[in-house]
């Protein structure tokens, strides 16, 4: 990270948000939607008839008859026709960027068979030129039938070469955490059986010490670092794309990894007039970025409406698919393993500390137990070095964690930021990997934790996972499947559903305080943001089933519509 670009960026940011325009005191609305519901998101549960929106801001909520009396001559008027409005979704923890860019190389998710990737690898080599690197990302060993899979259960290199004997092939996995390199590709990385593995990961080898194509966590830059890099042009399409996908899916602000280019690209479309979704970035945890904002004096969060730069975010170990989550007891299926820490306990502390010393807000990467008990230690231990303050430190997954843990969230302030599609993709085979009785414990518990009273944000970890926020509800409220819907009957782990209340004030209101912004955004309240998402039904009384088929018809982020799709009773 380069700590002047990084300060230069800042200050721009800074100085943006002292220009932002006065609003007008006129009470007459620029938008009006009336009859139908709005779902202020509050903790009262309060539903209105309609809202109106002057500027960037809500004007309104009320009754029809309330809000009718601020439409003018040149006032858009959208009949809801019992149709619902809700707060614009708020994706409190994704790849923003980077998954825009994954949407321009090799989609892999929901592959079930090697034939099956093999295919879309052969359709990217035929549009390659020669010798050109086929990179993408998505494919999960766990779908693929076991008889195709190698050594550990994984697959190996020797299907890539059928797909590209010719071309340098890296496929990253689902969760990011574990790659998969075609022969040609390791030859070029010097990649052979006498490499050793690093400290914070892991070559799967056959048997003689060969490498078979799998690289987890740390092990990955062995092969990614020779990856041509992403190209400015290909950074802003990929951005392009995603904004695009935000708009049509209902999300109007993202909290998401940034980089100096990215956010380069985020001012340019801002200064455009093309930013449609407000960016909440943070940055790796390290020594230079610690001291960068302590000795520039700038503390989180800062930048304007659209762009704020708050978070420094840590990896504490990897996932649960990989097998890397550190865990407090060893694998059921892998008892060798108790997972991967990629950072000492020591220099988490010492980084954690420090951080929260210069005034950051903390991330911190934990899905396993030991991985969640060692960020909560490290928190707590700060806490008692720097004294406590609003610092709404969170910790990302949450994936497992032992009962003695969960009060803790509340107890110290610590955002348990979730994702609630995790749950329903990894339902399949996570019993297997940790056993009933662990699971049991804390596997994906969003309902002990909400009732612990710990603070919660959800989101989605896109590319991981689809943006579509309507996934993430519908798991909430059923722990189905999104894939065969109803299945398992009645849930998995039902006692931790959520109802769909709950669940998108989690996906609002919930992420707007983990980003400091509730003043602002989370709620449909008189003077909050416009940024808002009118559905093409009623997530609030539907069967639950219907929800992943429901989708915006209208989202406004700032007032401005930023996708429509035809509807009916508009003027």
């Amino acid at each position: 990270m380069k700590g002047p670009r990084v300060v230069a960026l800042a200050l721009a940011l800074l100085g943006a948000s002292c220009a932002l325009e006065p609003r007008s005191d006129s009470l007459t609305a620029d938008l009006v939607l009336r009859g139908g519901k709005v779902f202020v998101a509050d903790a009262a549960g309060t539903v209105h008839e309609a809202i109106a929106v002057r500027g960037d801001r809500i004007l309104a909520v009320g009754t029809d008859d309330d809000i009718s009396s601020l439409i003018g001559p040149d006032t858009r008027v959208v009949e809801l026709e019992g149709r619902l409005v809700t707060p614009g979704m708020n994706d409190a923890h994704l790849h923003f960027a980077p998954g825009g860019v994954s949407m321009l190389e090799v989609e892999l998710l929901g592959a079930t068979s090697l034939a099956e990737i093999e295919a879309r690898v052969r359709e990217a080599v035929a549009k390659a030129a020669p010798g050109e690197w086929i990179t993408g990302r998505g494919w999960d060993h766990t779908r693929l039938p076991p008889e195709e899979l190698g050594p550990g259960g994984w697959p190996t290199a020797e299907a890539l070469d059928r797909a590209a004997p010719d071309h340098p092939v890296y496929l990253r996995r689902v969760d990011g955490h574990t790659g998969w390199a075609n022969t040609r590709a390791m030859r070029l990385a010097g990649v052979t059986a006498r490499t050793r593995d690093p400290v914070d990961g892991e070559i799967v080898r056959y048997p003689d010490g060969r490498p078979t194509g799998i690289f987890k966590e740390g092990a990955q830059g062995l092969i990614s670092r020779h990856v041509p890099r992403t190209t400015a042009e290909q950074l802003r399409r990929g951005v392009e794309a995603a904004l695009a996908l935000a708009a049509r899916t209902g999300v109007t602000s993202v909290q998401t990894s940034v980089s100096p280019a990215e956010l380069e690209v985020y001012q340019a479309l801002r200064d455009e007039g093309k930013l449609t979704v407000r960016v909440y970035g943070w940055l790796p945890l390290s020594d230079r970025n610690i001291e960068l904002f302590r000795t520039t004096r700038l503390h989180a969060p800062l930048g304007d409406e659209w762009i704020r730069i708050g978070l420094l975010k840590g990896f504490v170990d990897g996932t649960l698919g990989s097998r890397t989550a550190w865990m407090l007891e060893p694998f059921t299926d892998e008892p060798s393993t108790r997972g991967i820490p990629v950072i000492t306990v020591e220099e988490l502390e010492r980084l954690v500390a420090a951080a929260d010393a210069a005034g950051m807000q903390l991330e911190l990467h934990a899905i396993g137990d030991a991985a969640n008990r060692a960020a909560l230690d490290a928190i707590e231990k700060a806490y008692a070095q720097n004294g406590r303050r609003d610092a709404r430190h969170r910790i990302t997954h949450v994936q497992v964690l032992d009962a003695a843990d969960i009060p803790r969230f509340a107890a110290l302030g610590v955002v348990a930021s979730m994702q609630p599609t995790h749950a329903t993709s990894d339902m399949r085979w996570v019993e297997t990997r940790i056993g009933r009785e662990r699971t049991e414990e804390g596997a994906y518990a969003w309902r002990k934790l909400l009732d612990a009273g710990a603070p919660m944000a959800f989101g989605t970890d896109f590319a991981v996972e689809p943006l579509r926020p309507v996934e993430g509800l519908y798991s909430a409220v059923t722990r189905q499947s999104r894939e065969q819907p109803g299945t398992p009957p009645g849930g998995w782990l039902p006692g931790e559903k959520l109802t769909i209340h709950e669940a998108i004030r989690l996906y609002t209101a919930g992420s707007a305080w983990a980003e400091f912004a509730e003043a602002d955004k989370g709620t449909l309240e008189p003077g909050k943001l416009a940024d808002l998402v009118l559905w093409d039904r009623d997530l609030l009384t539907i069967p639950p089933a219907e929800i992943l088929e429901a989708a915006p018809v209208l989202t406004v982020v700032g007032g401005r519509i930023v996708f429509e799709k035809q509807l009916a009773g508009a003027n």
